[in-house]
This record gives C-alpha cells, structure tokens and sequence, in this order.
C-alpha cells in the first residue's frame, strides 16, 4: 500500500475523502465498507459538503458497517451502527435501505457471519473498504493474532480495546466480544483504504508498518497489499523514520 502523509487531520480528512470521491465518480454503484469511530468523522464532513456542491452522488451506493460491539442495543449511541448513522449516513443522506449491517440480536451469529460474506461475494467484493487503526493495531475488530485470512467472524475483545471502547458510551459499559469483516476482505478490496492519526498511533505503525507482516500485528497487513492507501497525519506518522 502506499503511505500518504499529511501535515494535520483536516488535510489527512480531505484527502482521505477525496480517493472515495473519485473513485465512486467512475463507479457510482459502489459497495462500500465504512469503519466508525471518530477517525473517519472528517472524511464525513468532507464526503458532506461534496454532496452539497453535487462533486457527487451516494444515491446509487451500497453501504456495509464494518463492525459491531456484541450485547450492546444497535440503537445505543455507542454502537458502531448508531455512530455511523449520526456522523455519516443521516449526514449525507443516505437511506437506511442503502445500508447493510451486522445482526446483532441473530441466535446464531456464525450464519450472521456467512450471510455479511455471501452478500460481499455476491457483489463481486468490496469496492471501497475505509478503516481506522487501534492503539494495539486492531483493524475493525481483528486483534492481535488474528488470520490475515479471515473473513467475517465473532471475536473476542482485547483488554486494551474494552477500556479504549469506553469512550464512545455516556457510561461504564461492558464490552467482551464484537463481530467484524476479516482482514482478508481489506486485502480483497479494490480501494482499501487505511486511515490514522494523532500521535496515540505512531507507536503501532511504526511497528506494523516498518515490519514484515505478522498477525500479532494486524495493521502490518497493509504490508501484503499492493493497490491502496495508508493515509496518515503528521502525527500518526512521527516515528516511522526513527
């Protein structure tokens, strides 16, 4: 993948929301991949005033939530699908009918995980596939030691994620397990896209991204990617020439 730095996040942002931009102007029925949180939150804002100038036109998308907490209510404001629909999808006026999202509340979250992948490889992949980094280098809800392989799964929280995941709820919440797209479904991707910033993240990418690719690792996956983007502010980037 190739690493893009930008002096701040505004810039990172716009950016970022520019590869989005031109790539949905060739395909406007693009089937894309959204992380939520609050790294993305520029691009939205961004994604937002294109709309508005008519640079162009989500009509026509498809949209996939990248990832969900389990034993949280959806409409709880810190789960993923509720962040996306307050920063993104209510913002650029996208119909709930356009998106496609993780059932949490199924009796059998395994046929929830094949369901997520039928749909992506009955539409030929993801075309754009946008995700931010943990502080541990989670990508969604891959941990550590997760297969470069994987495909939508169930998995089992980190300890460093549960106490990071606080900050999206009003309240102490207990977070144990989460369900996400796999790490093979970046790599599949045609415009993956890996975004990060601030300085809580150079850390990590100086290892994952200066290493060989390894699972304990999972951001260093952008190591076996040849077509797409590490998008990254100043900040994030600080230690990768030490």
């Amino acid at each position: 993948m190739k690493i893009e730095i930008f002096p701040d996040y505004q810039s990172l942002s716009k950016a970022t929301a520019a590869l989005i931009i031109n790539y949905v102007k060739l395909k406007p029925d693009s089937f894309i991949c959204l992380a939520s949180g609050h790294t993305p939150i520029g691009v939205f804002e961004s994604l937002k005033r294109a709309i508005h100038t008519s640079e162009v036109d989500f009509s026509t998308c498809t949209f996939l939530s990248l990832d969900e907490w389990l034993g949280i209510n959806p409409t709880d404001s810190g789960s993923c699908l509720n962040m996306l629909q307050r920063d993104c999808f209510a913002p650029l006026s996208i119909k709930m009918e356009q998106v496609i999202f993780f059932d949490v509340n199924s009796s059998d979250l395994l046929a929830e995980c094949d369901r997520i992948n039928s749909l992506i490889e009955a539409n030929g992949g993801l075309d754009i596939m946008l995700v931010g980094v943990g502080t541990n280098g989670h990508i969604g809800m891959n941990e550590p030691g997760t297969s470069f392989e994987s495909y939508a799964h169930v998995s089992e929280l980190a300890e460093e994620t549960k106490q990071v995941g606080q900050k999206y709820f009003s309240k102490a919440t207990s977070l144990s397990n989460g369900i996400t797209l796999g790490l093979k479904h970046l790599r599949e991707a045609k415009l993956p896209i890996v975004m990060a910033s601030g300085l809580k993240k150079a850390p990590i990418l100086s290892k994952g991204l200066k290493a060989i690719a390894t699972e304990d690792i999972p951001v260093s996956v952008a190591n076996l990617i040849t077509e797409g983007f590490v998008m990254l502010d100043q900040d994030a980037a600080s230690m990768l020439n030490r």
